[in-house]
């Protein structure tokens, strides 16, 4: 397969070569630690590192990461091998209070977190410099696809900005894709829409509803409230920056 630059390019798909699934929480150390001889200290495998090791006799991948908001590693192992893996792990762990959780549990800790997900809290049509994401773009290589838009942006300042909101109260969590309005100016017609929400749900551990949506530039600054349209009625949010859950991340990086 010939790439845009002419040079020769193979590709193959390994995507069903490895497995991977998530061990968190504060235990997880103590877990992992059974079924391995690589040195978990924080010293050895810190936050945000890669390691090779073998877990149960089987030669994998630990990543060290803090999507959930709390200590925890993704383990990456041979396909074949997963399910011996993952009994190995609940064999020690379940005197540790070991459970499986699923995507959706995921979903709740990554917004707890701050963290988007991409497709959902973006789209085609936005950017990383207002998605809150502008660490991750270096305007200073020469040239890449779409540098020119994102150093107008860097110039010029967003128009809209993604960021985390509050809900006034628990009840009810908007859905995501609601609208958030203001009132209109404009003859015939009540609301004008200003924003959207992209990601919501009740949080078990604050007690709160809290989510992602996007603002304009000038309503999103933290504390500022909004309204979000349910069920035909103005439902009370505030702007919220950052984490929700552990803002300092000490959990994670315990």
């Amino acid at each position: 397969m010939q790439s845009g630059w002419g040079e020769g390019v193979h590709l193959e798909d390994l995507t069903e070569v490895n497995a991977a699934f998530n061990l968190a929480g504060p235990r997880s150390r103590e877990i992992l630690a059974k079924l391995t001889d690589r040195d978990l200290a924080n010293d050895k495998l810190a936050y945000m590192r890669v390691r090779s090791a073998s877990v149960a006799g089987v030669p994998c991948r630990i990543l060290r990461i803090g999507f959930t908001g709390e200590l925890s590693y993704e383990i990456h192992c041979p396909a074949g091998y997963a399910k011996a893996v993952w009994e190995a792990l609940f064999e020690v762990g379940v005197d540790q209070g070991l459970s499986p959780f699923g995507v959706e549990a995921q979903r709740v800790l990554r917004l707890e977190k701050g963290h988007i997900i991409v497709g959902q809290d973006t789209d085609a049509l936005s950017d990383p410099i207002s998605a809150d994401a502008g660490w991750a773009v270096k305007l200073e290589k020469p040239d890449f696809l779409g540098k020119r838009e994102l150093v107008r942006i860097a110039s010029n300042g967003p128009r809209d900005k993604l960021v985390g909101f509050k809900m006034d109260r628990p009840d009810p969590v908007p859905d995501e894709g609601m609208q958030i309005v203001v009132a209109s100016l404009a003859r015939g017609r009540k609301y004008d829409i200003i924003g959207w929400v992209t990601s919501s749900r009740l949080s078990p551990t604050l007690g709160e509803a809290i989510g992602l949506c996007w603002l304009p530039v000038e309503r999103a600054t933290h504390g500022q409230p909004f309204d979000v349209f349910i069920d035909g009625k103005l439902v009370g949010a505030h702007v919220h920056h950052g984490p929700f859950y552990d803002p300092e991340g000490s959990r994670l990086r315990m």
